[in-house]
Order: C-alpha cells, then sequence, then structure tokens
C-alpha cells in the first residue's frame, strides 16, 4: 500500500504511525495472517522509517494475508474508510508472497524542503554539489559521545534549490543502502553548519515525495506495480 503522512500529524512517531495503520485494518476486517504462538502479531511492516516531524506523500506499507486472492479495489476502499484523519490510502497492489519485501526494495527517498531563508545563496548549492566529498560525524545514540564519520555525497549525490524572497524550496534525493540511509534533517544540518547557509532550521517543512527502486540500470521503479497503470 501507498500511504500519506499529513503535515497535521507528522508529529507523531513511526510506532504510532504503524499501529494506527494496524487499527485501521483490523476494523476493515481484511483477511491479515498473524504469527503463530504464545502473542501473535499481524504480519505487517512499513518500507522505511520516517522521522518525527517529517510529513510524506509515499509511505509503503506491505501486509501478508491469509488467503490467496482479494478483491484489491473492495479492499482499498475498505482500508480508506477505516483510515483517520491525516492518513490517506493512494494505491494497493497484491504481489506473491514470494515478492521481494519492500524494505528490501527500497533503494532512495525524494524530499521537498521549504525552510526560511534571509539570504540568496545560490553559491552554496553550488560549493555542496561541486564538492567531491562532504564527511558529517553521526552522534550514536546509544554511545554517548561517539560518532559515526558519514560520506555524505554517497547518499546525497546533489541538491537543487530555488531561492524566493523569505524562504528556499530543496529537493534532493537521498539513497537507501544495505549499509543505511540519512535523514532530511541531517542533510539540512550540514548545509547550515558546514556550507553556512543562512535558515531557520527549526521551521523546516520536510515533505518526503517518494521512495522509489532502481533497475540494474539505475533508474528509478515505483515500489507498487500499481503505479504504473
Amino acid at each position: 500500500m501507498q500511504l500519506t503522512k499529513e503535515t497535521g500529524i507528522r508529529f507523531i512517531s513511526h510506532l504510532e504511525y504503524a499501529h494506527t495503520l494496524e487499527r485501521a485494518l483490523c476494523r476493515a476486517k481484511l483477511p491479515v495472517a498473524y504469527s503463530e504462538g504464545f502473542n501473535p502479531h499481524m504480519k505487517f511492516s512499513l518500507a522505511s522509517a520516517l522521522g518525527v516531524g517529517v510529513a510524506s506523500q509515499a509511505e509503503f506499507a506491505e501486509v501478508e494475508l491469509a488467503v490467496p486472492e482479494l478483491d484489491v479495489q473492495q479492499a482499498q476502499e475498505a482500508i480508506a474508510q477505516n483510515l483517520p484523519w491525516g492518513i490517506q490510502i493512494k494505491a494497493v497492489d497484491l504481489v506473491e508472497s514470494t515478492a521481494n519485501k519492500l524494505m528490501a526494495s527500497a533503494a532512495g527517498a525524494s524530499y521537498e524542503v521549504i525552510v526560511p531563508c534571509h539570504r540568496q545563496q545560490e553559491s552554496v548549492l553550488a560549493a555542496y554539489n561541486k564538492a567531491e566529498s562532504v564527511i558529517y560525524k553521526k552522534p550514536l545514540p546509544k554511545k554517548k559521545g561517539q560518532f559515526k564519520t558519514v560520506e555524505v555525497k554517497s547518499f546525497v549525490p546533489s541538491i537543487k534549490g530555488v531561492f524566493l524572497e523569505s524562504h528556499v524550496t530543496l529537493t534532493f534525493d537521498i539513497l537507501i543502502t544495505a549499509t543505511g540511509s540519512m535523514k532530511a534533517v541531517e542533510v539540512l544540518q550540514i548545509l547550515q553548519e558546514q556550507f553556512c547557509l543562512d535558515i531557520d532550521l527549526p521551521e523546516a517543512d520536510i515533505r518526503r515525495i517518494n521512495i522509489y527502486r532502481l533497475d540494474k540500470k539505475g533508474r528509478k521503479l515505483p515500489m507498487l506495480s500499481a503505479n504504473n497503470h
């Protein structure tokens, strides 16, 4: 499924969002499969965690069914009727259980950021795009005072921007790899701290526009085959 996380609920956590979707699936009475054992749980997962404070037009979830067939249109309507305000369902696809998991298929995410900016600074983005290497020391949350060195350009090759009088609109892709990824807010921090982009970071409106797969030639592909129609 492709779903949204609207601006009005952007501050709920990843776990709260997942639990909200699980409750909607229960209310929709879909034939969802559950794990076995003493404490069975719904076989449900999200493709990529979204940071608190970030809105999205491209949240992808997968649910394993207990039956081999399902009317996709009826399922989409049933889920839509049981979703709360702030979440919309945009597309549904039915695939074989042998298909690659969404989390393993996701290769990148596209972002749009609108943030107050006090100066026209096209040169800042030009400097970032020309840089062969940008190093970011990412704090390790469970190890106080320790950092992980990240080569930013391997995740965010380039950034585009349109400067207006009071703000700048930035667009960029963040690659998702087997070794990890980055958060959009970290990209903004790097532009502010290392390249002196004069922005009001706490006021940034960050939106995930898309998550995509890549083919062998590096071309973007939609996560759901239903999106091809």
